[in-house]
């Protein structure tokens, strides 16, 4: 498929090549007594969640620790999202946790989400007076009309998309620097996390999971991007010194240099899903897709989720025939909420650079990073090209020596699907995880 023609994301223009997705890139350390760190309102990876405090009438309840379904130990987080949504009337936080040990790879259970949502009395007051101000304006059009009736225009009838005016930014308040999922930046200090402790959430505070409780260290600013795909001559794909760089100017030399990088044999699903991370302008290092209501970009037609979300992607394409995963995508098989019994909508993705950012040795129960722990480096292009043929063949990175040891996880995607509706409350979320597997 071509890279100028995305799948896995509705696109708000075909000329523009800019999708609906954002994309979320670590953006640095968050300093250990930084107030963000026990804020629902900001967006992070590793690290303690924090939740919003929920009023008595709501839905679930502050876990005191997040276990893992398969040997049910806590697990650590691994990004919290603060997300709320366009023109929506509450504040979001999805949560996404997974199981570090060996034993559990592979097995449902070990990957979790959990979905906050509660109501945010400004955002309210915001869509009640949108909602006022275009009920104002279609009762002048209407009485012009009836005035004039000739001179009404059908651009002057109010519609479902401009109902409520211009819309807020996607993920609430403006943004603060260089991360949109942030709160306001404050020059408060939050308290030193290694001497906090767990405590029940109350209506009048937010609660923040605490030591001895595993957590990758230090949690990590998530910014985010909006996903541009470059037109096919303005992309760069790097080659290895001794290519020929004449040979890769002349007819498909896209496609001569991708095959370069990919392994032979992949499946097709697999090939766009590399391509399409690797496509997106500045987006090489994405650790997580977001796009409420969108469609997921999956990771191999041997998984089973592939399968269910996208029934017949594992047929073989017929000669010159292109991969089109809209017309293939069905999401009725995901159950619906299980408070509110609304349809849940696809909203998030994991996709495998996060593991490449939340090391094994970086979990902690102190609340302090590590002394052995290694400043992680981006992977050159010969490593990336390595990483790609591992995944492909479905490899681990490493024998370990014992079940119970952390090592690296070993998925290619996880999906996070949530309420469409916003129920508001504390409620686990549906997830589903593409395993590696052999994709050859």
């Amino acid at each position: 498929m071509s890279p100028s023609s995305p799948a896995g994301s509705s696109s708000s223009s075909s000329s523009s090549l800019y999708t609906n997705t954002l994309l979320a890139l670590p953006d640095g350390p968050i300093p250990p007594s930084h107030l963000d760190l026990t804020s629902h309102c900001v967006s992070l990876l590793g690290g303690y969640p924090t939740f919003p405090p929920l009023p008595a009438s709501a839905a679930g309840k502050v876990p005191e620790e997040v276990r893992c379904g398969v040997c049910h130990k806590p697990m650590p987080l691994l990004a919290q999202v603060y997300c709320p949504p366009e023109n929506g009337e509450n504040d979001r936080t999805i949560y996404v946790w997974g199981c570090a040990r060996v034993k559990c790879q592979k097995r449902e259970g070990s990957v979790r989400a959990f979905r906050a949502s509660i109501r945010n009395e400004e955002y309210v007051r915001d869509v009640e007076e949108k909602r006022a101000a275009a009920e104002k304006a279609a009762a002048a059009e209407r009485e012009k009309a009836r005035k004039n009736p000739f001179t009404i225009s059908s651009d002057s009838q109010p519609n479902g998309s401009a109902l409520f005016g211009t819309a807020q930014p996607l993920f609430g308040a403006p943004s603060s620097g260089s991360n949109p999922f942030a709160a306001p930046v404050t020059s408060s200090e939050a308290p030193d996390l290694s001497s906090l402790s767990i405590s029940s959430s109350t209506p009048s505070s937010s609660t923040t999971l605490a030591p001895p409780l595993p957590a990758y260290q230090p949690a990590q600013y998530l910014s985010t991007i909006e996903e541009y795909i470059p037109p096919v001559e303005d992309m760069e794909v790097e080659e290895d010194e001794d290519s020929d760089d004449e040979a890769i100017a002349q007819n498909g030399g896209l496609e001569e240099a991708w095959e370069k990088i990919l392994p032979k044999g992949v499946d097709e699903v697999f090939e766009n899903f590399v391509r399409r991370l690797e496509a997106a302008d500045g987006g090489s290092k994405q650790v997580l897709r977001y796009e409420l209501g969108g469609m997921p970009l999956p990771y191999s037609t041997q998984s089973p989720i592939c399968k269910r979300l996208f029934p017949g992607a594992e047929k073989p394409l017929a000669k010159d025939e292109e991969l089109d995963l809209a017309s293939l995508y069905n999401p009725s098989s995901v159950p619906p909420c299980p408070q509110c019994k609304s349809k849940r909508t696809f909203e998030l993705q994991l996709v495998p650079s996060l593991i490449s950012v939340l090391k094994p040795n970086a979990i902690t129960t102190t609340g302090k990073p590590s002394e052995d722990q290694k400043e992680t480096k981006p992977l050159s292009e010969e490593e990336r090209k390595k990483e790609l043929e591992r995944l492909a063949a479905g490899v681990k990175g490493e024998d370990k020596s014992a079940a119970e040891k952390e090592g690296e996880m070993e998925w290619g995607t996880v999906l996070v699907y949530g309420c469409e509706k916003d129920c508001v409350g504390l409620v686990e979320e549906w997830v589903g995880v593409e395993w590696e597997t052999s994709l050859m």
